[in-house]
């Protein structure tokens, strides 16, 4: 008789296949299993694997806007993997051969790209060139690790085939009125990328600042910081207007800060560039569900918006 399979890892990530993107589960055995899906409720993929549990029963946290979590545990002698959706979407499920044998459900990502194709979503990286912005403790410049977070959020949006303008190139340092003159006629939303510094060493943590000219905006601000701070683990500075953002009109528009860079421990999360995809990554599922909960997207894609 074959020996029973165990389950030994279970992971997420996103996948490009052509031009279609999927949020894949893989959960890992020790051997060949019998594998069956169901679906309890439009939202929950429910993976019943007759194995036994030989990992860490925690709950993964995925939050990439299709996955929302997922949680696991064991009936008998089967394990059971709830997976939480924010999108009512089925899994193409493939098992591959090998050690360690995997199981592999796709969720197709569509929803996401249906949010945000041909939006233009203007990013503004911070400071540049002989600006460097705020410094931290060790050596790390507010201007590059802003271009950082600002490059995986141009990656994430074109992987959804939005149209994304950056204000500036990696080596300018253009005054804010140049700045502003790069957002098209038409752009869906505003995105300011810095670190905050204080003179405080001690004070750490996430702000998101808003364009208060729109009052909608504080409340997507408050959804972005939530999302951040959620995902990668960061205390909240809160949210406050900012007065520059008010010249971009009616645009929803978010100045982002996701760390203190002047701190020692977030200065060192900087040095990680998982963080940089995380806040990123936390940030376009923020706007995307942000105007899905409001119950209809932000006016037509090609609308003029007036800046004063």
């Amino acid at each position: 008789m074959p020996p029973r399979a165990r389950l030994t890892n279970l992971h997420s990530k996103i996948n490009s296949q052509g031009e279609e993107q999927f949020s894949t589960v893989t959960i890992e055995a020790t051997a060949p299993a019998p594998v069956e899906v169901s679906y309890p409720e439009p939202t929950l993929c429910q993976v019943t694997v007759r194995a036994a549990m030989n990992m860490y029963p925690g709950p993964l946290y995925v939050q990439d806007g299709i996955i929302r979590e997922v949680t696991l545990h064991t009936v008998a002698e089967e394990t059971v993997f709830n997976i939480c959706l924010d999108e009512a979407i089925q899994a193409v499920i493939t098992c591959f051969e090998g050690t360690p044998y995997r199981i592999c459900l796709n969720f197709n990502r569509r929803p996401m790209q249906d949010f945000y194709q041909d939006r233009v979503v203007v990013i503004d990286p911070g400071h540049g060139g002989s600006d460097p912005g705020h410094r931290g403790p060790v050596n790390l410049l507010e201007r590059d690790m802003a271009w950082k977070t600002a490059g995986e959020l141009a990656r994430i949006l074109e992987g959804l085939k939005a149209r994304v303008v950056m204000t500036r190139r990696q080596e300018e340092n253009p005054s804010w009125q140049e700045r502003l003159a790069r957002v098209p006629p038409g752009a869906f939303c505003f995105l300011s990328i810095h670190e905050y510094g204080s003179p405080d060493a001690a004070r750490r943590g996430t702000a998101v600042l808003y364009n208060p000219a729109r009052p909608e905006n504080e409340e997507l601000a408050a959804a972005v910081l939530e999302r951040i701070v959620t995902r990668v683990k960061t205390p909240p500075r809160g949210t406050s207007p900012d007065a520059e953002l008010v010249q971009l009109g009616q645009l929803p528009a978010l100045r982002i800060e996701p760390v203190t860079i002047t701190n020692w421990v977030d200065e060192g999360l900087l040095r990680n560039p998982y963080f940089h995809q995380k806040t990123a990554l936390a940030v376009v599922v923020a706007i995307k569900q942000y105007f899905r909960q409001r119950s209809k997207d932000y006016g037509p894609r090609n609308k003029e918006n007036s800046f004063s």
